[in-house]
């Protein structure tokens, strides 16, 4: 008698178990917060393939030309300081003096290459610029210098340019009418770290030297230029239909079209923080750079991360729709089959990592969402073994999957989007949900 009564009591509390709103549902949040365990495992795997895409991007770059930042012309003047030691005695110690053109005009030409290293791809750029202007005739005055310590002679005109290994053929510069071929290494290099120069031709009662420097150079990802003139002007054009426009200036015009590019900046030298001429190392450069990136609009991993952000929605909305059909439909799911559920979604995210690599992330959301979509389905049959359960199951996981697929190409749009999405689900539950009675689940 005694057993029977404790049988009796197992069976009311495993019925108790079943039919337990509150241990349902406790059962399902402790699982959705457990499936975040995989989801944080694949966010880190799509961390660490986008590290190693950069990692590609590096080394190609290394080979090929890095980012490119031109920083000048800068002409470089020595002069000799007069230190007195003793007894009126003086003795000449050699400095610098740093002058910039009063006008600077940049002409450049972009043309991208992808390049692919393993499953990794690469955008490149090679460019033909040329940088001409005028010098003015520096005034030593201006800077309480006598011009009979001015040493015209060893004048040195240097350009900085960032990615020496991007030069693909010799620079000659033409100033005042002469011809000659630069050097590597600058005459300053505090403030021109790597660059080329060559000496070049002043008087001491000069005018003017007019200057053109041809480039052409290799590149990846950045492209950026000084506003060292008094009036620097820049005009760039490319093939390139996706630029990110950089720097502490933005153009005054620019035209985007789906065959390239084109972009014009005006920039003065009241908008920089140094003058036209200073001494040694008083002033530094490539504090105002400007320019463009070439980079690809929302790449794969930052979609698969973007993606993965989602999971806890997704996992949410279907555990939701299984619950309602569970209340409303009077019939069992357990736990377990909650999981496997639960794990197919998280398995989504890997599918959709591993295909956006091969065959981009468009197609490989379709093909991970229409397997995971199946494979849920499929499992499900065999629990709801109604055929329009089975059929609105489907129409609503495509539903949920549609809308974070919309979302994923929004960028603009994409916290509107998502948060009148997140209201209609809101709306949906609280409307089913009406037909619950939350204190007598089973009708008894």
């Amino acid at each position: 008698m005694q057993n029977q009564e404790n049988n009796n009591g197992i069976q009311q509390f495993s019925r108790w178990l079943k039919q337990s709103l509150f241990v349902k549902l406790a059962a399902i949040g402790f699982l959705i917060l457990l499936l975040l365990l995989p989801n944080a495992m694949i966010r880190e795997l799509i961390r660490e393939r986008q590290h190693r895409q950069l990692e590609v991007v590096r080394e190609v770059s290394e080979s090929w030309g890095g980012p490119q930042q031109i920083v000048g012309p800068l002409l470089s003047i020595p002069y000799n300081r007069w230190v007195e030691y003793e007894e009126g005695k003086r003795k000449p110690v050699q400095e610098i003096a740093h002058f910039l053109p009063t006008q600077l005009q940049v002409d450049g030409q972009a043309t991208h290459q992808l390049r692919r290293r393993a499953i990794f791809e690469v955008v490149l750029y090679q460019t033909e610029i040329t940088l001409s202007g005028v010098f003015e005739q520096p005034n030593f005055a201006a800077l309480h210098i006598d011009p009979k310590d001015v040493r015209w002679e060893q004048a040195r005109l240097s350009l900085g340019i960032s990615g020496m290994t991007g030069i693909k053929s010799s620079i000659q510069v033409n100033w005042a009418g002469d011809s000659v071929r630069m050097e590597p290494g600058t005459a300053a290099p505090a403030l021109l770290p790597s660059g080329v120069s060559h000496e070049v031709r002043l008087q001491p009662d000069g005018a003017s030297y007019a200057f053109a420097i041809p480039l052409k150079l290799n590149g990846s990802e950045l492209l950026q230029f000084e506003p060292v003139g008094k009036e620097t002007q820049v005009r760039l054009r490319s093939d390139w239909n996706s630029p990110g426009f950089v720097g502490n200036f933005l153009p005054d015009q620019h035209d985007i079209r789906t065959d390239g590019f084109s972009a014009t900046w005006q920039i003065l030298d009241l908008n920089r923080n140094y003058p036209q001429s200073w001494l040694n190392e008083q002033y530094q450069l490539g504090q105002a750079t400007f320019g463009v990136r070439f980079v690809k609009t929302v790449d794969e991993y930052a979609k698969n991360d973007r993606s993965a952000k989602y999971a806890i929605l997704i996992i949410g909305l279907t555990f939701l729709i299984y619950f309602f059909f569970e209340t409303l439909r009077r019939f069992h799911i357990h736990p377990f089959q909650y999981l496997l559920i639960g794990l197919a979604i998280s398995v989504f995210y890997l599918l959709l990592l591993s295909l956006s690599e091969q065959i981009g992330f468009n197609y490989a959301y379709l093909m991970a969402a229409a397997a995971t979509i199946g494979l849920i389905v499929l499992y499900s049959a065999s629990m709801l073994r109604v055929t329009r359960l089975i059929v609105q199951l489907a129409l609503l996981l495509i539903a949920i999957y549609g809308f974070i697929f919309i979302i994923l190409q929004l960028e603009d749009y994409a916290l509107l989007a998502g948060s009148i999405g997140i209201f209609i689900a809101l709306a949906a539950v609280m409307f089913y949900s009406r037909k619950v009675d939350w204190y007598n689940p089973t009708g008894a």
